[in-house]
């Protein structure tokens, strides 16, 4: 991607592809609306795969995220060691997700996770 895509892309929490997977109750259609609208300039971190497999079992995650759109950011030592020297959002999976979107330059964000209201951060959903 060039530096130009990545601007124009929004980040994906896992909690949002996480309701569109299980058709949630409350939140299965909101999610979906999300990803049909941005599909194909969604990013997440590879971290999502794993916590969406814990979560669901599927063992299909990334041609799932490849076939809705949503394209995957490697979760590095460096975005690891600045999520841990961060001091908001509170838990280490949020600081995660902050930190990949800072070193791709993002600062959009799909989630219902109030934690991504911070100065800098446009939380959708």
């Amino acid at each position: 991607m060039s530096p130009k895509k990545l601007s124009e892309m929004t980040y994906i929490d896992v909690n949002v592809i996480y309701y569109y997977l299980t058709a949630h109750e409350k939140y299965g259609k909101k999610s979906k609306a999300h990803i049909e609208v941005h599909g194909g300039k969604l990013v997440t971190s590879t971290l999502t795969v794993w916590l969406l497999h814990v979560l669901t079992r599927l063992e299909n995650l990334a041609a799932i995220m490849r076939d809705v759109g949503i394209n995957l950011s490697s979760l590095t030592s460096g975005i690891l060691s600045d999520a841990e020297a961060l001091d908001e959002p509170k838990d280490l999976e949020d600081r995660i997700h902050l930190s990949t979107m800072k070193y791709l330059g993002i600062n959009r964000i799909i989630s219902n996770d109030s934690d991504f209201d911070l100065p800098g951060v446009e939380r959708i959903f």
